[in-house]
């Protein structure tokens, strides 16, 4: 509740309350908070005769806002406790509770009893809770279901002249047109704050109208029907409903803000969905011709994968997958796939992303060996397996535990532990996999870390593990273009741990390509003074220095990066082009090579090493690779200028040598 001088704003929950809090606070010169979630009755005597301002909301998106916002451990609720079950009931098993609450039944005075004895008698410090026993005895005469009662609570039972009511589906504008109803002025900071406001305790999920079968939809239209009636609200105001889904019931036992990996070391599988209908990505996979299945080349490509055959849906590689590659079939899949990314992403409730989807077939009688998966963007991600096509003679074994999965069921299993599959029938195993990755450039590193662990080796541990991740994400940003994220994110973790390694590195590798040569050196060479052996510092240190024309320190630093990391091809590169600066070609030269004996159809090397044959006059070695790299980068200017040039070269220098006998 804040009062100003004209008008009382009371915050009804899961309404975008806190953006008006936040608007009202900063903008409206004299207003006060009362208290956090107050109702009408709690206003101060001396602002009892000014007008109530409230938002509203359709209830049935509502009761799916507060179940999403609440479902999980850091925000329970003694109220969704008591409704869930202990939050292993699902929406519409725990929403049904909640809505019944005001009912005479036997199980809600069971329940209105327990949650009695979890409230305390007033809201003096009871900040997002907003009720108290006596307000749960009131609930228990109301016979009005949960939503209807608590905004009569809250904002009073007749609108009259002193209530001035919002709409949450139109929150800017409603808000607007209040105050300069309420004769209150409307300064361009309020216009400014309400324009670019930041929606505050956001709960992500799809549409509403998925998550309701007719029975819900009819039980809420039937318990809250003064409210619906009073605002003129209906089921399909917005959206006609989808197909329905339930959220799941428990939450992931490890789940946290914008987690890292959600599943993983204190659990093998984790069911999130046991009935989901896979007939239409089914019929889909039918129309895939034969073919098809072995474009990948996933079966020749890794030992373990012998036996399978996959169809590539979206991929991505490694450090790049914050831009996956949605391949041309998917366009053909989206529709049918649509509700099993929906699903996923309400689940993990994350703001994440899929990097991947494909479909694996397990040919009959084959096997994927037991193996362990590698890469960050295979041990960060949720792993999802979804059989399409299964049998009892399907085990898959992870970290030791055997399941047999359900066609329908959806399965998060941890690839970080050992795993793999049997197929010991006849026919074929088919399974969707999808790869959802938890986006987490826009968390504030306070929600990241575990609070109070000092001390604590598994809070430390878990802390660092959340700060590397950052840095992680802050490398794909860096990678994919969006600078000014990727700095933002590397800082929050040198202010948590200004002695993070790489940190300190990859910022100083941001500066360092911003042209900020000076931070970058103090950046990187403070990561080294931590990890003298870090290879990559090393590199990073000699490009800084190679900018700075102080070649020796810059040699210096290739060779420590290559006797750290002798199967990096970059710092053969980085050392071949000082070389290249020194006039030293045949060095430069052999660097090259190296580089390509690493890691072959590098064009950049392959130019590098043109020009140093070149000025070696090794004419032919050099135009070869001078084509090759052409032929891998058709669009390089420069080296088809340097090719042209060479061949003239190497015409001039036949012209002038004299002939065998001469």
């Amino acid at each position: 509740m804040i009062v100003t001088d004209r008008f009382v704003f009371i915050h009804l929950h899961k309404t975008g309350g806190q953006s008006i809090n936040d608007a009202i606070a900063s903008c409206i010169p004299g207003s006060r908070m009362v208290g956090y979630h107050f109702p009408c009755a709690d206003i101060p005597a001396e602002a009892s005769d000014l007008p109530v301002v409230g938002i509203v909301r359709n209830p049935w998106d509502w009761y799916v806002s507060w179940y999403a916002f609440n479902n999980g451990p850091r925000m329970r609720s003694p109220l969704f406790k008591i409704v869930s079950n202990g939050g292993t009931a699902g929406f519409k098993a725990t929403v049904t509770n909640l809505v019944n609450l005001g009912s005479t039944n036997d199980a809600s005075e069971k329940q209105r009893n327990e949650l009695i004895s979890m409230l305390p008698d007033s809201l003096d410090g009871n900040r997002g809770v907003g009720l108290t026993k006596t307000s749960i005895r009131e609930l228990a005469a109301s016979n009005q279901g949960y939503y209807s009662w608590l905004f009569e609570r809250m904002l009073g039972k007749e609108p009259g002249s002193r209530s001035q009511i919002g709409r949450f589906e139109n929150l800017q504008e409603d808000f607007l047109d209040i105050l300069e109803r309420l004769g209150v002025e409307e300064t361009e900071a309020i216009r400014d704050a309400m324009q670019s406001r930041e929606r505050k305790n956001t709960s992500r999920h799809s549409h509403y109208s998925h998550y309701y079968d007719d029975e819900l939809r009819e039980l809420i239209g039937r318990q809250d029907a003064a409210l619906i009636d009073r605002f003129g609200y209906d089921f399909e105001s917005i959206k006609p409903p989808g197909k329905y889904y339930d959220f799941p019931g428990p939450a992931h036992p490890t789940q946290s803000i914008g987690s890292e990996k959600l599943l993983g070391r204190e659990k093998n599988f984790l069911q999130l969905h046991n009935d989901f209908d896979v007939g239409p990505i089914l019929e889909k996979t039918g129309e895939i011709p034969a073919e098809k299945w072995t474009e990948s080349g996933r079966e020749k490509l890794f030992a373990v994968h012998k036996d399978t055959q996959s169809i590539q849906l979206v991929h991505f590689e490694d450090f790049q997958y914050a831009k996956p590659a949605y391949q041309e079939l998917y366009s053909e899949f989206e529709p049918v796939l649509q509700p099993v990314v929906d699903y996923i992403s309400d689940y993990y409730r994350d703001n994440g992303f899929v990097v991947r989807i494909i479909l694996a077939k397990l040919l009959g009688g084959g096997s994927i060996p037991k193996h362990t998966d590698a890469g960050y963007s295979l041990l960060n991600c949720h792993r999802v397996h979804i059989p399409l096509v299964s049998s009892n003679d399907v085990v898959f074994s992870v970290g030791g535990e055997e399941i047999n999965m359900r066609v329908g069921e959806f399965w998060e299993i941890n690839n970080s532990v050992t795993h793999g599959v049997e197929n010991n029938g006849g026919a074929d195993r088919i399974h969707l996999i999808v790869d959802w990755m938890p986006n987490r450039e826009n968390i504030p590193v306070e929600e990241v870390l575990v609070a109070g662990h000092s001390g604590d080796a598994d809070g430390a541990a878990a802390n660092a593990e959340a700060l590397n991740s950052m840095v992680t994400r802050g490398y794909q940003l860096n990678r994919s273009g969006d600078t000014v994220k990727a700095e933002s994110l590397y800082r929050q973790v040198l202010h948590a741990d200004e002695n993070h390694v790489a940190a300190n590195n990859l910022l100083g590798l941001l500066c360092l390509q911003a042209g900020r040569t000076d931070e970058a050196i103090e950046l990187i060479e403070k990561a080294l003074s931590i990890s003298p052996d870090d290879a990559q510092a090393h590199s990073n240190l000699g490009i800084a220095y190679r900018n700075l024309n102080q070649l020796q320190k810059a040699a210096e630093h290739f060779h420590a990066s290559i006797r750290l990391a002798p199967k990096k091809p970059g710092p053969f590169n980085n050392l071949g082009g000082v070389y290249m600066v020194l006039g030293h070609y045949q060095g430069a030269a052999m660097c090259f090579k190296q580089a390509l004996a690493i890691q072959p159809g590098l064009p950049d090397v392959h130019f590098n090493l043109g020009n140093a044959l070149l000025k070696l006059q090794e004419y032919d070695e050099a135009i070869r690779n001078l084509e090759h790299c052409l032929k891998l980068r058709p669009d390089f200017v420069e080296c088809q200028k340097t090719l042209e040039l060479a061949i003239k070269e190497r015409q001039e220098h036949a012209s002038t040598t004299p002939a065998d006998g001469d």
